[in-house]
C-alpha cells in the first residue's frame, strides 16, 4: 500500500500560517523520520522498483561490454568488473570505479560544491545551512525572499531526495525541514531557481549528452482524484519496470507544494485531458517525460557544466542545470548549477521520449580510449 506522506498535520493547519512553533517542529521532526524509515524497510513495492533499476544497470552494462570487446566478470561483493587489455572498471548500477569514494563524498556535500562553484563565478542558488536550532534563520530567509525556497538534505543524498520545491509558506517550511533531516542533521535553504531542468553528462571535460527533465505528470479523465491517477500509473511501472520508469512517484512534501501552485489537493478531480504536473522535484519522472537536448543549451552553459565536474575532480559527474533561456550564458537567464552528481543516474539518457543513447557504451569507449567506430 502506499504510504500518503501528509504535507501538514492537524495541529499545523490549526496554527498561525505566518508563526512557527519548536513544539510542532520537534513533532514533524519525528513523525517523517518515523515514517520515512518504517516506509523504506517494510514497502514490497519500493523493493521491486529497485530490484527492477538494478535489472536495467545490469543490461545496460552487459549490452555495452559486447558492443566494445571487454570482457565481464561478477564479484564477489556483487558488483560488476569489466576489463580490456588489462584496464579494468568495475560497476554497481550508475556507480563506477571511474572516481573516488573521496570525489562521490566531496559532490554529496551540497554547501561545499556551491561554495567552490561560487568561487569560480558559476552561478548557483543563493543559500545558507541550518542545524535544529538554527530554524529562526530559515523563516527569517522565507520572509525576505522575492520568491519559493526550495529546502534539501545539505548531504550525502541523491535521486532528489528529501528535497521540496515551491515553499512559500512558513507552514510548508516546516514541513520541507522535518522532511529533509530526516534524511540527515543539517538542511539547505536555497532560493528557487525558475525554468526546465537540464542534465549534462560531462566524463574527462567531454559533453557525452544532454536531457531535458520535465516532471513527472498525470492526465485527467474527468473521474479520477489525483491520488488515483497516481495510484493507477505506479501499478502500471511497478509492471512494465524500467522500460516505464526507474521509480515510484513519491507522495511527499513536494507533491503537496506543487499540487497546491495550481490549487489542486490529491483528492481533486481533474477534467479530461489536463495533464497535471505533479512535483517540482524531477526524480520520479518516467522516460517519457525525458526529452533530448542535444544543440539545445548554448556553448557557454557547456562550459560551465564541464568547469564543475573539473572543479569537483569528478572523471564522470552529471550536472544539473535550471535556466529559463538555454541559448544565453546562466548569468543572463538567471540560471544556475543546481547539482553535481558524481555517480550520475544513466537512466535519463537511456530511456527518452523519442530516442534511446547506449550511453553505457560511450562511458567504456572513453573509460577504455576506444575509437567511436567500435
Amino acid at each position: 500500500m502506499d504510504t500518503v506522506i501528509q504535507g501538514e498535520t492537524s495541529e499545523v493547519r490549526r496554527a498561525d500560517p505566518a508563526r512557527w512553533s519548536l513544539p510542532r517542529l520537534i513533532a514533524l521532526c519525528i513523525y517523517y523520520g518515523v515514517l520515512r524509515r518504517v516506509r523504506e524497510r517494510m514497502s514490497p513495492r519500493l523493493w521491486r522498483m529497485r530490484i527492477s533499476r538494478s535489472e536495467f544497470y545490469s543490461d545496460m552494462w552487459r549490452r555495452a561490454v559486447e558492443n566494445s570487446g571487454a570482457t565481464l566478470t561478477t564479484l564477489s561483493d556483487g558488483a560488476t568488473r569489466i576489463e580490456r587489455n588489462g584496464t579494468c572498471l568495475d560497476v554497481r548500477n550508475n556507480i563506477t570505479s571511474l572516481d573516488s569514494s573521496a570525489t562521490m563524498s566531496r559532490a554529496e556535500d551540497k554547501p561545499l560544491i556551491r561554495t567552490l562553484l561560487r568561487s569560480s563565478h558559476i552561478p548557483v542558488p543563493e543559500g545558507i545551512l541550518i542545524g535544529f536550532g538554527e530554524f529562526a534563520k530559515a523563516v527569517g530567509m522565507l520572509r525576505s525572499a522575492s520568491g519559493p525556497l526550495v529546502v534539501k538534505p545539505a548531504e550525502a543524498t541523491s535521486g532528489g531526495a528529501g528535497v521540496t520545491m515551491n515553499v512559500t509558506e512558513v507552514r510548508q517550511l516546516e514541513v520541507a525541514f522535518a522532511w529533509a533531516r530526516s534524511f540527515g542533521p543539517h538542511v539547505a535553504i536555497e532560493r528557487q531557481i525558475e525554468g526546465d531542468c537540464y542534465r549534462v553528462l560531462v566524463m574527462d571535460g567531454e559533453v557525452l549528452d544532454t536531457v531535458v527533465r520535465h516532471p513527472p505528470r498525470v492526465t485527467g479523465d474527468g473521474k479520477s482524484t489525483i491520488l488515483q491517477l497516481i495510484l493507477r500509473e505506479n501499478k502500471v511501472r511497478l509492471k512494465a519496470g524500467a522500460k516505464r520508469a526507474q521509480v515510484l512517484i513519491g507522495l511527499d512534501p513536494d507533491l503537496h507544494n506543487m499540487l497546491a501552485t495550481r490549487g489542486f489537493k490529491l483528492n481533486s478531480r481533474p477534467v479530461a485531458g489536463e495533464i497535471i504536473a505533479l512535483k517540482g522535484v524531477i526524480n520520479d519522472n518516467g522516460g517519457k517525460d525525458n526529452v533530448p537536448a542535444n544543440g539545445t543549451l548554448c556553448p557557454a552553459i557547456l562550459e560551465s557544466a564541464c568547469t564543475a565536474a573539473r572543479i569537483v575532480g569528478a572523471r564522470l559527474a552529471g550536472i544539473d542545470i535550471i535556466c529559463s533561456d538555454p541559448s544565453v550564458p546562466l548569468e543572463s537567464s538567471g540560471g544556475a548549477v543546481v547539482d553535481v552528481n558524481a555517480a550520475p543516474g544513466l537512466y535519463y539518457h537511456c530511456h527518452r521520449a523519442d530516442s534511446s543513447v547506449p550511453i553505457a557504451d560511450r562511458v567504456l569507449r572513453k573509460a577504455f580510449n576506444l575509437s567511436a567506430a567500435l
